[in-house]
């Protein structure tokens, strides 16, 4: 059919509906003639018969024979006036069709807007001449599926087709509400151009079909994909242990940096950025999007090249880090982001490099996969116990809290930050009365094995009879002012009251675990260092270096003393120069590992679960040692303390470099991991929502049974020997 015969079978179904309007129209005239006639006829019968004499029937005779040129007169100007009426009408009707034609024709032969009619089930049924062309089809009429020309599938098309009952003419369309919808549908045609899909639903004959509109967006695509490539991107560059490796080799600081320098700046020019030191081994850059993925693919080369670096005779690698910002705003905005994201590179341990991409949350990590030279950070921690100490100066009341589960090093450190935080207060206030003074509290388990050997060292100190609380109580205590210290955790999953976080606004962060993500909460003092042993040893060290050291008791050395013991394996892991002279300083006020050693016996029973536990080992991939305990009674929180020993004992196997143990409590599984430093058991399982240390780490997985979590943490594992044990062996 040509176009020709279809703009005339158009205006044929046009002349249809006018003469079934006409019809329409005349039936209303008619009918109130008639109505008039018979109520005329009706009227002159009634009087006929109720007329008894002979003068009342001349009357009646008289109102009959008036009655006809009545009726006449009065039929005649109705319809004179409905034939006036439908003139008028008759003619805006032919103008408005007349109209409907012309556009009709416009649209459907001169606007270049390729469309389709498609039925439920995606067969096309009539193409227009835009898409014809498109397409090379020689006929509007088309019985293909519309897969064979769109990648959209049907049930998209269907799906997110917009609709609003409006009447034209004799059928129902469905027409849009809005020009666009939050689903946007992209096919790439024959002609290699992109087209936005946009459906829109109507129904004609008692069927619904599809009004499928092909919008050419590819200029549009194309000039989006480009800006998005070429989009700035901010990052900072750190190289965060040159300085501390040549201080114990014989090496030039200078030479090392400088030829670390160049390899950065090498590696920016390659990407067409550019590259500025603000301060010794410390970098900003900028450079585009597009080069940032190509990097991702890579997984940074940039740190291989780094690590290839020799200083002297050390064999330690040259670690750097990178906080990279991928995000919109401003560069202002970018800058801070980098920041940010480099500020959790290096609390997790530095080595790494962590991308922040769009407005998620989330945290894009590479490296890790080296541990770091222990950094001297007297000053960080002189400065640290500085702002901790003018915030409590100003605070209502202190509370302090560590983990759930509490260990020998979460309630040491809490201990310590206690003492701290009495301190200031007793000499800030020293002219008040001790009742009246802001009152420091440390929010914890009341019912751990931890905490009942601490409180038995700590009861001849009169201060500590009041000084613990349960997590009910805590959140009752919280004002405007009051101060949050956290210690040893930065998991909000595993605080010992996390919905204190939702109350206070005045949090302080020490810890010595990996972040696994960005925090949630703004702290006004961020001290995680990933080096240091425990986070007994980082509060012992604000203590050290603050002017009320010697505030220090006997009792509460000792419990300092034995959450290092504890995270340390007696100083035979992760122990360096500074924990000994942390251990040094707790020794002069009055601790000693003799008395500190009696913490950790175990009772019998504990001694046979331990036994248990370790007959199950098995040795995986030639390295790994795991382990895991079915009991008959149901496992305590105590178990998973005696989990973490067992993880410990399997590193004494010859050949092991890291050890699991897990336990299943209630209907979770608790997994513990420890690791002789070549194997980063953080980042195994982090793979399982868990984290920690690069040689202490745990996970739980929730709502699982023994096997399965077993069979996680072996995936988690093989994971991690695929894309990152053999990748830092490859450097």
């Amino acid at each position: 059919m040509s176009n020709q015969q279809k703009s005339s079978a158009y205006k044929n179904s046009a002349q249809v509906r006018r003469s079934e309007r006409f019809w329409s129209d005349s039936v209303s005239p008619l009918i109130v003639c008639t109505l008039e006639a018979v109520m005329l006829i009706g009227i002159c019968a009634i009087l006929n018969l109720f007329a008894k004499s002979e003068e009342t029937r001349h009357v009646v005779s008289i109102i009959s024979t008036l009655s006809l040129p009545f009726y006449l007169f009065s039929a005649g100007t109705l319809c004179l006036l409905y034939s006036l009426k439908s003139r008028r009408t008759k003619r805006a009707r032919l103008e408005a069709e007349q109209m409907e034609t012309e556009i009709y024709d416009m649209f459907r032969y001169m606007i270049d807007l390729p469309y389709a009619i498609v039925d439920p089930q995606g067969k096309v049924k009539i193409i227009n001449g835009a898409l014809q062309d498109v397409l090379g089809f020689k006929s509007a009429v088309s019985g293909i599926d519309i897969s064979e020309f769109c990648s959209v599938p049907i049930k998209y098309i269907t799906n997110s087709a917009r609709n609003r009952d409006v009447y034209v003419s004799d059928t129902i369309y469905d027409m849009p509400q809005n020009a666009r919808t939050s689903d946007v549908h992209i096919s790439r045609l024959p002609n290699g151009r992109r087209y936005e899909v946009i459906s829109y639903i109507f129904k004609t004959q008692g069927e619904n079909y599809f009004f499928v509109v092909f919008e050419d967006t590819e200029n549009y695509l194309a000039l989006a994909e480009k800006f998005e490539s070429e989009n700035a991107v901010v990052a900072y560059i750190v190289l965060d242990n040159l300085q501390e490796l040549t201080e114990y080799v014989r090496a030039d600081y200078r030479s090392a940096s400088t030829e670390a320098e160049n390899i950065i700046r090498e590696w920016i020019a390659l990407m067409n950025g550019f590259v500025r030191e603000y301060a010794n081994d410390k970098y900003i850059a900028v450079f585009s999007k597009e080069n940032l993925d190509e990097q991702m693919r890579n997984d940074f080369d940039i740190q291989k090249r780094i690590m290839d670096l020799k200083v002297g005779d050390n064999s330690f690698p040259i670690t750097l880090s990178m906080g990279i910002a991928a995000t919109d705003g401003s560069f202002q905005e970018k800058e801070k982001a980098a920041s940010r994201a480099l500020s959790i590179a290096i609390s997790r341990g530095g080595g790494q490099i962590a991308v922040k991409k769009g407005e998620s949350s989330d945290y894009i990590f590479f490296g890790g996969t080296h541990k770091t030279v222990e950094n001297n950070t007297s000053i960080v921690s002189r400065v640290s116990g500085q702002i901790l100490e003018d915030k409590i100066r100003q605070c209502s009341n202190v509370l302090i809290m560590g983990h759930a589960n509490p260990d020998f090093d979460s309630v040491g450190a809490c201990v310590g930050a206690a003492r701290f935080a009495v301190s200031v207060i007793e000499e800030a206030h020293s002219n008040v009365a001790p009742g009246s003074r802001p009152q420091v509290n440390i929010v914890i388990d009341k019912s751990s094995d931890s905490f009942k050997t601490c409180m038995s060292q700590l009861r001849p100190l009169g201060i500590y009879e009041n000084i613990f609380i349960e997590r009910a109580i805590a959140k009752d205590l919280v004002s405007s002012d009051t101060v949050l210290i956290i210690c040893d955790v930065n998991n909000p999953l595993i605080y010992q009251a996390p919905e204190l976080m939702e109350t206070v606004n005045n949090i302080a962060l020490l810890d010595h675990h990996r972040l696994a993500a960005a925090l949630t909460y703004e702290p006004f003092l961020q001290y995680v260092q990933t080096t240091k042993s425990s986070a007994s040893e980082i509060v012992a060290e604000i203590l050290m270096q603050s002017r009320f050291s010697d505030s220090l008791h006997k009792e509460e050395a000792e419990v300092l003393l034995s959450g290092i013991m504890l995270d340390t394996h007696n100083f035979t892991r992760n122990a360096g120069a500074q924990t000994f002279e942390t251990a040094h300083y707790l020794y002069s006020r009055g601790a000693h590992t003799g008395v500190v050693r009696e913490f950790f016996n175990e009772s019998l029973e504990e001694l046979l679960l331990t036994g248990e536990f370790e007959s199950k080992a098995r040795i995986y991939r030639d390295s790994i040692a795991i382990t895991w305990m079915t009991i008959d009674r149901p496992g305590t929180s105590e178990d998973r303390v005696v989990a973490s020993k067992v993880a410990d004992n399997l590193l004494n196997i010859k050949g092991v470099k890291a050890s699991f143990a897990l336990i299943k409590i209630d209907e979770n599984v608790s997994i513990s991991g420890r690791s002789k430093g070549e194997i980063n058991v953080q980042l195994i399982l982090e793979r399982l929502k868990g984290g920690g240390h690069f040689d202490i780490a745990g996970a739980q997985i929730r709502n699982e049974s023994l096997t399965k979590a077993c069979e996680m943490l072996k995936d988690a594992i093989d994971d991690y020997f695929e894309y990152d044990y053999n990748n830092s062996n490859d450097k």
